[in-house]
């Protein structure tokens, strides 16, 4: 967008700053068929780069780290895992009576659906979140990338196309409903969870009307659920959404945890999102419009195959052809003024490289696991985890979930995440030929 809004609110006084949008994304650089997101910054004449260079491989510079003599500074590419064993609650169904939109612009043909979607996101991220980023523009680019390499799994969309546009940003420090319990992985101590469920339903309460097309709200806690017995099964939940919230006038929200710099929630945010258009799980059906229902072949038993509104599979990288159909049908049903824009679109740059080359991973352990005495990294099939003894005099590791790599994040030699998958790419994640061994 031209301009972004960013709200910090602070003892019931929420500031707003406009900030240019056109420099925001001056350094922000995506390749969409490779699913990568970067961000490069010029910080006293050094090069830092920063973001998602494939599905599960991040890059972020080594901030201990001394220039060189030529002013380079030295970068990691770790990986991060993908979790299988993740799932989530259902998505709420729309109560009844139609989806209206807050928005007013100029009149457009009535029943007349673009070529192409531009959804509005409003996001808004708590204290736990917001606290790692030094600055806000930071945490702006921060979000800006995600919701790129979020764009790139809505790339094979069409009727219409489905794209989104962040025009706002704001830090709501305590919206998460929290609770204290022992750590899952670590119960010799306790951490802060956020309770899903009243989490969620207090987002709905308080922050529903949207001022765009839909809100994402991100905190920086495990989404948890609060029961007297708690085990490893009630952090499951990384997400909530409403069935159709997309420009909906009361219900227009969709939640996600997310490790700050780690690119989680990319994993997880194209599920919530193809929810609030209207998307069901694979293998349940919806009716939206009786000239476009749905496919016989959506409802199966057995085998949903492994798509992005899969059940209990966070981070597959496409939409079923039962998906797609779904969110065209519900998109149908929206009012004309949900497809005016309010933001000029000019998000045009493209990513050069994946932005998982740089992210520090050990520094992202640090922030999910804080409980740890160490902080090592264990890669496995586009995915890490963090390890840490249990004492020193213990050599048994104690490990924490799963984590996806972010795209262009490297899994072996010559190797390389891209989509989740790893497979020879070079660093914008194009195809290379596996070297030869002599």
């Amino acid at each position: 967008a031209d301009s972004l809004v960013f709200t910090e609110s602070n003892d019931g006084v929420a500031p707003e700053t406009i900030m240019n949008g056109t420099e925001l994304e001056e350094n922000l650089f995506q390749e969409r068929k490779k699913m990568a997101a970067v961000a490069v910054e010029d910080i006293d004449g050094t090069i830092q780069v920063m973001g998602v260079i494939s599905e599960t491989m991040r890059i972020a510079p080594l901030p201990a780290m001394a220039r060189s003599e030529d002013g380079h500074i030295a970068h990691k590419i770790y990986k991060m895992e993908r979790s299988i064993t993740q799932c989530e609650n259902d998505a709420d169904t729309v109560p009844e009576g139609t989806t209206t939109c807050k928005r007013h612009g100029s009149a457009v043909f009535a029943n007349v659906v673009p070529d192409e979607f531009f959804v509005e996101v409003h996001m808004m991220v708590d204290k736990y979140h917001y606290r790692p980023f030094q600055e806000r523009h930071q945490l702006v680019k921060y979000l800006a990338l995600n919701l790129a390499l979020v764009n790139m799994r809505f790339e094979d969309t069409s009727n219409p196309k489905i794209q989104f546009l962040l025009t706002s940003v704001k830090v709501e420090p305590n919206f998460a409903v929290t609770y204290q319990d022992k750590d899952f992985v670590w119960p010799i101590s306790n951490r802060t969870y956020a309770h899903a469920n009243l989490t969620f339903y207090t987002l709905l309460e308080k922050y529903g009307r949207s001022p765009a097309d839909i809100t994402v709200a991100v905190t920086g806690l495990i989404l948890a659920d609060n029961y007297e017995y708690f085990t490893y099964n009630e952090v499951a939940v990384k997400g909530q959404a409403r069935l159709g919230g997309v420009c909906n006038v009361n219900y227009s929200m969709v939640m996600v945890e997310d490790v700050p710099m780690s690119f989680g929630m990319v994993s997880v945010l194209p599920h919530e999102l193809g929810h609030a258009l209207g998307s069901p799980h694979d293998g349940l059906t919806e009716m939206w419009n009786e000239r476009l229902p749905p496919r016989n072949d959506c409802r199966k038993d057995s085998d949903y195959g492994h798509f992005i509104m899969h059940r209990s599979e966070p981070g597959n990288q496409k939409f079923s052809n039962c998906s797609r159909e779904h969110m065209s049908a519900f998109i149908s049903t929206l009012p004309t003024s949900c497809f005016e824009l309010k933001a000029k679109r000019n998000c045009t740059t493209e990513l050069k490289e994946l932005p998982g080359a740089s992210t520090n991973l050990t520094k992202i352990c640090q922030i999910a696991h804080p409980n740890f005495l160490e902080w090592n990294v264990v890669k496995k099939n586009c995915r890490f985890e963090c390890c840490s003894p249990r004492s020193l005099d213990d050599d048994e590791p104690t490990c924490g979930v799963e984590h996806f790599l972010p795209d262009g994040a490297e899994c072996g030699p010559g190797k390389r995440c891209v989509r989740g998958t790893c497979g020879y790419y070079d660093e914008y994640g194009a195809p290379t030929t596996p070297r030869q061994s002599a």
